[in-house]
């Protein structure tokens, strides 16, 4: 008779076993997400860093075409239009100019600039366009034009219960000319003293960056989320607060008040840690830091005030 033998058993995990693999398992989560996100903020920086370059080169070559730097705005409509005269506003920006040369030709070609890109008018300060608005052709995000770091929503936005801020269905950007202060009264050319790169009417060439290129901005990143909605800047029409101004009156992250951190309307900045890209005269995209002097800001902002420039 033969000896009867044990079967064999498989032996399996135990509750705590599972407890403790899983509990490993989320440790190593935890250090690796903050990793994880790092890399990708990493990866979003710069492309957001490399869409300014794209922008810079667009500048330059609508400078090297036109002799000129394209202008902030074309017959803007704010509250302060007396320099418009009879003129309509059109509420053109810098921003469709250089369409062209950022691969936005056929969009760029469907524009009729005989038209306005936008309806603001100041209530009533400025004269209203009468040729008619166009929206549906400029009604779309570009992506050039996002810093894909900003996780505020992008657009389309519509607001009309005042007319120096009326948008319809338009999209936001990341990227904004400087304008040396806010309400300016006289078109670029007619400005004397210090100036930024763009304005009213107009902008600078290349002989009037006079503090160096180098040591000139033309653009900076402005976060999309202001203190208000109806605040710009849109890239295809013109709102009374769009462009950032320059410092002393804003700086970077500049925020609305001492209880509320959202930026506040002119201010430079944007969600990178720390600060927010700039775009130089000589088309090179520095970081910034949020705690620059406010003396040294605005000198490198403005492009003829004969500042000395230290480090940034």
């Amino acid at each position: 008779m033969r000896g009867g033998s044990k079967p064999k058993t498989s032996r399996g995990f135990t509750l705590i076993e599972l407890l403790v693999v899983i509990a490993i398992i989320a440790i190593l989560i935890a250090l690796l997400l903050p990793a994880v996100q790092q890399a990708r903020e990493a990866a979003r920086r710069s492309t957001c860093k490399n869409n300014m370059k794209q922008i810079g080169l667009a500048l330059h070559n609508y400078h090297d075409t036109h002799r000129i730097f394209p202008p902030g705005d074309i017959n803007a409509g704010g509250y302060e239009c007396a320099w418009l005269g009879t003129q309509e506003t059109r509420n053109h920006t810098a921003y469709l100019f250089i369409l062209p040369f950022i691969e936005q030709s056929v969009l760029y070609n469907q524009i009729d600039f005989s038209k306005a890109t936008g309806s603001s008018d100041g209530n009533g300060a400025c004269t209203g366009p009468t040729t008619g608005i166009q929206t549906s052709v400029t009604s779309k995000p570009i992506s050039v034009f996002e810093c894909p770091s900003d996780s505020y929503s992008h657009g389309p936005y519509s607001y009309n219960s005042n007319t120096a801020y009326t948008t319809v269905n338009d999209y936001r950007t990341s990227y904004s000319v400087i304008y040396i202060t806010y309400g300016a009264n006289v078109s670029y050319g007619a400005s004397t003293g210090t100036k930024t790169a763009f304005g009213r009417n107009g902008a600078a060439r290349m002989r009037d960056v006079r503090d160096g290129t180098s040591n000139s901005m033309l653009m900076m990143e402005t976060p999309m989320e202001k203190d208000s909605p109806i605040r710009g800047p849109f890239w295809a029409t013109y709102v009374a607060t769009g462009a950032v101004i320059a410092a002393p009156y804003r700086k970077i992250n500049h925020p609305t008040s001492a209880t509320n951190p959202i930026a506040y309307w002119g201010s430079p900045g944007s969600e990178h840690v720390g600060g927010c890209h700039a775009l130089l005269g000589d088309g090179a995209v520095r970081f910034i830091s949020e705690n620059i002097d406010i003396n040294l800001l605005r000198g490198i902002q403005t492009i003829n005030g004969s500042e000395v420039i230290g480090e940034f």
